[in-house]
């Protein structure tokens, strides 16, 4: 039986850049993820789609089904996608503020973060680092925020790291933000596709629980 919980997808060069725009008016959504946000095609790993891995077709992954949910109620939305699989790889040493400037200049009014799966497994040993994942997950938060009282919705992550996820619900916890238990989805066999990332039926598992907890900020938002 294959080991899903182990990240075969390489870290880097995931995408050419990192923000990705559908602009329209609002509310303006950012998704900030990793490859199961958003993967650039790569042959070399024979993944030729241009959208979350592993969807079969853009219309597939978790950012367009929810997408097409939100212009039910908002038809002018518009989303943003921030992708940050190197800020996990290299989280203590990673800045911020130069590499992902055009996000904050978005100006989104609701973030949804859904990531930790590159953070390097050696950290989930560390008793004590002198940074931790936590802290700058809470700075990246905040750099987004940018003192506009932003909306989030944090995730625990597809793969299970237990360290990982403790430190993203403390920070939800600490802004009174949203977080969202997807245990039950990561367990399922059928919930995985090529390269141990999400299929069609995780992509569309994981839409319908963020959908659950988005229902209410859709209609009480205020944007």
């Amino acid at each position: 039986m294959p080991d899903f919980q182990k990240n075969i997808v390489p870290s880097k060069n995931q995408n050419t850049k990192c923000i990705f725009w559908d602009i329209r008016k609002k509310p303006k959504i950012l998704f900030v993820g990793n490859s199961i946000t958003k993967h650039a095609p790569k042959p070399t790993i024979e993944w030729f789609n241009d959208c979350g891995m592993a969807a079969s077709a853009l219309e597939n992954d978790y950012v367009n089904i929810i997408k097409r949910e939100v212009r039910k109620v908002y038809p002018d939305a518009s989303f943003g996608i921030l992708q940050v699989a190197d800020f996990e790889r290299e989280f203590a040493e990673f800045d911020i503020e130069k590499n992902y400037k055009e996000a904050k200049d978005f100006e989104p009014d609701l973030v949804i973060m859904f990531f930790g799966a590159n953070v390097p497994k050696t950290y989930d040993k560390k008793t004590n680092p002198e940074v931790t994942f936590g802290s700058r997950y809470d700075e990246l938060r905040n750099f987004l925020d940018n003192g506009r009282n932003v909306k989030f919705m944090h995730s625990q992550g597809f793969y299970i790291r237990p360290k990982l996820d403790a430190e993203k619900q403390a920070v939800a916890e600490k802004h009174g933000d949203i977080f969202v238990n997807i245990e039950d989805i990561r367990s399922l066999d059928e919930a995985h596709g090529k390269f141990n990332h999400p299929g069609d039926y995780g992509m569309k598992l994981i839409a319908e629980r963020f959908l659950e907890s988005l229902k209410k900020i859709l209609t009480d938002g205020n944007f």
